[in-house]
């Protein structure tokens, strides 16, 4: 079904070559680990070598360690892990996301967790659980709770709900807000007060 550097751009359903996951090494990024990603669930593999041009759905885990031109959807809870590189948009409905390869021209969009610690040149990353960035990224960041690495260089907005944290040794330069949800409804104010902060900046535990 994939073709190895292929032209023709189509849409794929990854349901039919599933399989089988293997566990990772346990490699931890952020408070997310590979056996988490994975564990004992059942995963679709794109492997090093293939690309694929046109649009994926999955139903089930991905982990992509090949390159993808088109947008990547998930439904419900899968989880999506990219050790490749990705041109387009990722979604999940509540699975969690983690870049350690490329994301270039995307956003991502997910109701779980999001994980960078590769590249990523994309735009925007909303997520309902935490966001943990360790890596150069430019664009905005919305989470309930953001965590950036000591290896971090950050640069545009970030929102959160509950909790945002900077390692020492991160880079910031950012706009900074928290968001004050009204009700558990979409309906979300953030609050008047926005932090400007440029570097250098201290390490930053539980900022409310």
């Amino acid at each position: 079904m994939l073709k190895k550097w292929g032209s023709e751009k189509s849409n794929v359903n990854t349901d039919s070559f599933e399989k089988d996951t293997r566990k990772d090494t346990g490699k931890t990024t952020g408070n997310m680990t590979s056996d988490k990603i994975t564990g004992d669930r059942k995963v679709n593999n794109i492997l090093k070598g293939s690309k694929v041009i046109g649009d994926i759905n999955v139903t089930c885990d991905l982990e992509l360690s090949g390159d993808v031109e088109g947008n990547i959807t998930a439904k419900d809870n899968s989880n999506i892990v990219i050790k490749g590189s990705c041109k387009g948009n990722i979604e999940s409905g509540t699975g969690d996301i983690d870049i350690r390869g490329d994301l270039r021209s995307g956003n991502i969009t997910t109701g779980g967790n999001v994980s960078i610690s590769g590249k990523f040149t994309g735009g925007e990353v909303k997520a309902k659980g935490k966001i943990f960035v360790n890596c150069e990224f430019t664009g905005r960041l919305e989470g309930n709770e953001i965590e950036i690495g000591a290896n971090a260089h950050v640069k545009g907005e970030l929102f959160y709900i509950e909790y945002i944290s900077v390692s020492r040794g991160a880079k910031v330069e950012v706009h900074l807000c928290r968001i004050q949800e009204e009700s558990k409804g979409k309906n979300k104010t953030p609050e008047k007060k926005v932090i400007d902060m440029t570097p250098p900046v201290k390490e930053l535990i539980g900022v409310k």
